[in-house]
């Protein structure tokens, strides 16, 4: 199944940002040869990026308390399951006291590192990151595998500090609701949301060979999707005409 994600409030949205640049990050470390270390330097100046415009750990600190004091809720239920709601609190807890430890604000680490700023500003030029515009850059691709990899996992370990926290939240987010079959008449859906519960995020889930895909416009009180054909792209995007079977998760802790 394809499963297109869509986040209900800004928190949730930053946290899936950097959950997906995080994700990408790791894949081009798996093999660190040059090439996936220059695509995986460019990640880290997103994670950057992000991190300056948005204060990342306070956010992530918010919703940690926030959830756990959801999940301390849940426990004084009588069906509960204490023991699994205790194993989670306790890598909430670890996971907040790690970024607790953690002095300052993400980011703050590259702010004056004179080549990363170098690279930030060389980035916003179409290949303007290569060895002869930027020779220190060709310098640092040549230097050994093991210095590289080094460099790399020293400048985006905060960044891991707050991606182990966000995972957890967005694992019980994505855990919190159940998929119920829905039809949208004519590829369009819309539904109310209930006022009294916070919800996170939305979650379609569509069969791999589908030739559509949802395009979600969403509000505190409503929600609606949008079935596109995906088959012409280079086209401007068309909804299709006729119903679509689909599941549908609407996330709430």
């Amino acid at each position: 199944m394809a499963v297109y994600e869509h986040p209900l409030n800004e928190k949730i949205r930053l946290f899936s940002r950097l959950e997906f640049l995080i994700h990408r990050f790791n894949f081009y470390m798996q093999s660190p040869e040059p090439e996936n270390c220059h695509s995986a330097l460019m990640i880290l100046l997103e994670l950057n990026n992000l991190s300056s415009r948005l204060d990342v750990k306070s956010a992530t600190l918010n919703v940690l308390d926030w959830q756990t004091q959801a999940l301390n809720r849940m426990a004084e239920l009588e069906d509960a399951d204490r023991a699994k709601l205790e194993a989670t609190l306790g890598r909430l807890d670890e996971r907040a006291k790690e970024l607790h430890e953690f002095r300052g604000q993400l980011g703050q680490h590259l702010k004056a590192h004179s080549f990363l700023n170098m690279l930030k500003q060389r980035s916003i030029i179409a290949g303007g990151i290569n060895s002869f515009d930027v020779p220190v850059f060709n310098f640092w691709l040549s230097r050994p595998q093991a210095d590289r990899v080094a460099e790399l996992e020293g400048w985006v370990e905060p960044f891991l500090i707050a991606y182990n926290a966000i995972s957890i939240v967005l694992e019980l987010v994505r855990q919190s609701g159940s998929g119920i079959s829905q039809v949208a008449r004519d590829g369009f859906y819309q539904a109310t949301l209930n006022g009294e519960k916070e919800y996170q995020m939305l979650r379609i889930e569509l069969p791999d060979e589908a030739r559509f895909f949802p395009e979600v416009s969403a509000g505190k009180q409503r929600f609606s999707l949008r079935f596109v054909d995906a088959d012409h792209l280079e086209e401007r995007s068309k909804q299709i005409p006729q119903d679509v079977e689909f599941s549908l998760t609407i996330c709430s802790l």
